[in-house]
């Protein structure tokens, strides 16, 4: 992050410069705490990063779970829902942004979209909330590309709330409005990189199959079925919609899941092109969607059948589901334990490098003694990639 710490330390940095283009991105959260670091420390790491990436990596869970808490919604079968929640939060899923401080933006955007989403659940009707939110997805936009999708998530789930309330009033007509305002500004000033097109999805075929992929994980299954894991939720929301018995929590976990959904949908195009397996990187805007699919695989356990052998019936089918994402987290556990430690070794071939070539000024690594020739580095990166799912 020279980029910015050099002119921060020269003064020079202008306040334009924290939003500057990264890629598509504009990491501005990202930047600030890099700079925060820098103060508190003097020097920068990122080791120091990585531990205020802790920090900002728990607050989405436990904010969540509190929300839970706090709203008495703890109880039964709901208790699988915080299990969920913790296994995404405590499994080195996300591994790549928990080690690297850099990939803290992922942590920053999860925090501003749950953040949003229970203000315009539990505030839905209150003025400065509202700005509030604006707010919020404002910092989104600046936080990520796919940012852009938070405030569309959040107008859908201020309509659900007009539809199930039966109150369009004017100003949560306004808001909406506002928005999807603030997502097409977004969507219209991202940057453009000619070179990432071949990365993105190059028909709708290799786009619905990314789809189903991504929204497949945890399972480690590659067929395409893997996707039939949302399928109860798909049934559950449009019920509780038609019939209007959204809870507040139903509302929710719903915004959970459709910025899940639509965060999905953003990475399929964007790389689409030949993901064959979901980057540990990617895993953390699948969280919450999977805390909202746990929620509404619940859901009809408590609302629906009223006969006693039907609830039993939907009950296994709930059941089934928690086994098989468990079931999965811990096949996952060991791989990607074997996986970070074959990254480490590629990255300290890349040090070492790094470090002969500021010694020697020498580009060719024959000519250095001790340095890893680029045979050594292809048979280790082999191997990393024969150890990945």
């Amino acid at each position: 992050m020279g980029w910015v710490k050099k002119p921060w330390t020269e003064g020079k940095l202008a306040f334009s410069d924290l939003w500057n283009s990264h890629n598509e991105h504009r990491i501005f959260p990202t930047r600030l705490l890099t700079l925060l670091s820098f103060e508190l420390t003097g020097v920068w790491s990122n080791l120091t990063e990585t531990r205020l990436n802790i920090l900002l990596g728990a607050s989405t869970p436990l904010l969540l779970i509190w929300l839970l808490y706090k709203g008495r919604e703890l109880y039964g079968l709901r208790w699988l829902v915080v299990a969920v929640i913790v296994a995404g939060a405590v499994f080195p899923f996300s591994w790549e942004n928990l080690l690297i401080g850099f990939q803290s933006q992922f942590y920053f955007l999860n925090l501003f979209t749950l953040s949003a989403l229970a203000l315009a659940v539990f505030r839905s009707r209150s003025t400065s909330a509202m700005v509030v939110v604006a707010g919020l997805c404002c910092l989104s936009i600046v936080t990520m590309a796919s940012g852009l999708v938070t405030p569309i998530a959040i107008a859908i789930v201020y309509a659900a709330d007009g539809y199930t309330q039966k109150n369009w009033s004017p100003k949560k007509l306004l808001v909406i409005s506002i928005l999807l305002i603030i997502a097409a500004t977004g969507y219209f000033t991202m940057p453009y990189v000619a070179g990432h097109n071949f990365l993105h999805a190059q028909n709708m075929t290799e786009m619905v199959k990314t789809t189903i992929r991504v929204m497949g994980w945890p399972l480690t299954d590659h067929k395409l079925y893997i996707g039939l894991m949302w399928l109860p939720t798909l049934i559950t929301i449009p019920v509780l919609l038609s019939n209007r018995r959204f809870t507040r929590f139903d509302l929710l976990m719903f915004g959970c899941f459709i910025w899940t959904g639509a965060e999905v949908l953003a990475l399929a195009y964007g790389r689409g092109h030949a993901l064959f397996d979901v980057s540990s990187r990617y895993t953390e805007i699948l969280h919450l969607g999977l805390a909202g699919n746990a929620w509404f695989v619940i859901r009809p356990t408590e609302e629906f059948f009223s006969g006693q052998k039907s609830k039993i019936a939907i009950t296994i089918v709930a059941l089934l589901f928690f086994a098989a994402l468990f079931f999965s987290h811990a096949q996952r556990f060991p791989l990607d334990i074997v996986t970070m430690k074959n990254d480490r070794a590629i990255r300290l071939i890349q040090t070492k490098n790094v470090h002969l070539y500021l010694k020697t000024r020498d580009k060719k690594p024959s000519k250095n003694p001790g340095c890893i020739s680029p045979i050594q580095i292809q048979k280790t990166f082999k191997r990393y990639l024969t150890i990945r799912v």
